[in-house]
């Protein structure tokens, strides 16, 4: 078998149902190949986007996202993405064919030396196959490293005169044969949780795998436990739940509960600066526990720091309560936190946008967002009710991320409703993926936060410098370019007719553009 057509099979047999990929002439051989096979390849306008699109597609289902690269400038392209993936545990293969290394000395096309230097530190493994027998444990090893936690990038460097070439092929050993997970040895954690009255659970977004909700439930609600999330953890029980209290970044009562509990036991989160000490998130007795200990005791220092696999910390964390209510006050804590919500609701706006998009689109749909000054305050207050339905890039918070990513994200839960929140400034980088939306008729709805500016730029420009206007955006008529892609589009100028869109005009059956003109917000730490 030829190494391109063992690729394929080997993909093939990985249940690989996209590859995302924008051609070169190195990838020809292959792109013949997947020509003839069950995968469907999406092919974007630019690699970074091409990327994301992977990216979003593997958070909104949990498997790997595969791109496929040429050399030179499409590796390049893709520095970004990675650095995202390997910064926020994200399963990404990149199989990037490249070119002969020693013709870099001569001026090759696209040829380097060395390809895979420049991500050092950004992925979480580079393989190169340097002959062809190498091929399939190779590729066998990246989806494992890729998957196992503490997931992340992996990139497999083919070169293209192998392509061309016999290989004698079997089958990859396949998911039956991934390592066990270590049993958990909850020990510690019973002296620890000894004499508790007061537990309060922090999640994150390593309980959002299959199963793990239900645990959570049944730990919550039989013992009484208040539940907090960061922003990568929403999604992993149901926020209209009576032991849900939403994000572990909110004031007022959050805070209050924070001060109150005699433990916080933080679970599969990274306790990230950004998400807690800078937003003066503040933990008493901690209990970190995490899938590694890379994380650990970077940002709090815990009394007793573990790691595990997350499906059976929360299990052996039910065990050990089985039987135990503790005196939280969940019906009183809920009457505090609904008070405060109905106060923000009268005076903030960017709190009233959050609460508009929840009541108005279906429970289940999957949401994308770019960091926008709404998306600050839906990272606090918009409720998830699903694993997996609330999606932004935090791992180094690009803003030009959204829109591939909802593209991916729709292709991996096609059942689900997809929203894209965005700002004008990130979407008009991305607009030419409008053309991929439509070439695969991927019905994802675009909301573009049109304030004319970089928002938050803007304020703190005025706010630290006295400078106003330097942030300003000059940008295209968004109803129109939509159409000149094909693609309904409507613009509104305010909440009320953006209620009215998503009530009449949405049927998330379509790709459908917003363009909502809207002064900027106020952002919810102002």
């Amino acid at each position: 078998m030829l190494v391109n057509r063992a690729i394929v099979r080997f993909f093939e047999h990985k249940e690989v149902g996209y590859l995302f990929h924008l051609p070169g002439i190195h990838t020809l051989p292959l792109d013949h190949a997947l020509a003839g096979s069950k995968i469907k390849v999406l092919t974007g306008r630019h690699e970074a986007n091409v990327a994301f699109m992977a990216d979003g597609f593997s958070r909104a289902t949990g498997k790997a996202g595969v791109v496929l690269l040429t050399p030179g400038p499409g590796l390049g392209n893709v520095f970004t993405s990675c650095m995202e993936a390997h910064e926020d545990d994200v399963p990404l293969v990149f199989i990037v064919i490249e070119a002969e290394r020693k013709g870099a000395k001569k001026g090759g096309l696209h040829a380097m030396e060395a390809p895979e230097a420049p991500f050092s530190g950004i992925a979480k493994a580079v393989l190169v196959v340097s002959e062809e027998r190498d091929l399939v444990d190779r590729l066998e090893a990246a989806f494992r490293t890729a998957l196992t936690p503490r997931r992340g990038p992996v990139l497999v460097f083919v070169p293209y005169r192998l392509l061309d070439k016999d290989v004698p092929y079997r089958d990859g050993t396949g998911d039956a044969q991934k390592e066990r997970a270590a049993v958990f040895d909850a020990e510690p954690l019973e002296k620890a949780l000894a004499g508790s009255e007061r537990p309060i659970i922090v999640g994150g977004a390593a309980l959002l795998d299959e199963g793990i909700g239900g645990q959570l439930d049944a730990l919550c609600s039989e013992s009484a436990i208040p539940f907090l999330t960061s922003t990568g953890g929403k999604g992993a029980v149901r926020e209209d739940r009576g032991y849900a209290f939403g994000s572990v970044m909110a004031r007022g009562s959050t805070k209050r509960m924070l001060q109150a509990a005699d433990v916080v036991i933080a679970v599969g989160t990274r306790l990230r600066e950004a998400e807690t000490k800078k937003r003066g998130v503040k933990l008493g007795r901690l209990v970190h526990i995490d899938v590694d200990d890379r994380w650990l005791a970077r940002n709090y220092r815990p009394e007793l720091a573990l790691t595990g696999d997350m499906r059976g910390v929360v299990e052996s964390l039910r065990l050990l309560v089985r039987g135990r209510t503790f005196s939280w006050d969940l019906e009183g804590l809920k009457k505090a936190q609904n008070k405060e919500k109905a106060e923000l609701e009268k005076e903030r706006d960017g709190f009233r946008l959050v609460r508009l998009l929840r009541r108005h689109i279906p429970d289940e749909t999957v949401t994308v967002w770019d960091p926008t000054l709404i998306y600050y305050w839906a990272e606090l207050y918009f409720s998830a009710y699903h694993p997996r339905s609330f999606i932004s890039a935090k791992g180094i918070s690009p803003i030009f991320y959204a829109f591939p990513a909802a593209a991916g994200a729709k292709l991996g839960r096609p059942k689900a409703p997809c929203l894209c929140v965005t700002g004008d400034g990130s979407f008009t980088a991305l607009a030419g993926e409008l053309a991929t939306v439509r070439a695969y008729g991927i019905p994802a709805v675009i909301l573009v936060y049109n304030n004319g500016a970089f928002g938050l730029l803007e304020q703190y420009m005025a706010k630290r410098y006295g400078v106003e206007k330097t942030m300003d955006l000059k940008n295209p008529d968004f109803v129109r370019l939509a159409g000149a892609f094909g693609i309904k589009a409507k613009r509104v100028d305010g909440p009320d007719d953006l209620a009215s869109i998503f009530s009449r005009d949405i049927t998330w059956e379509e790709p459908y553009l917003i363009d909502f003109r809207y002064p900027p917000l106020r952002p919810p730490w102002d």
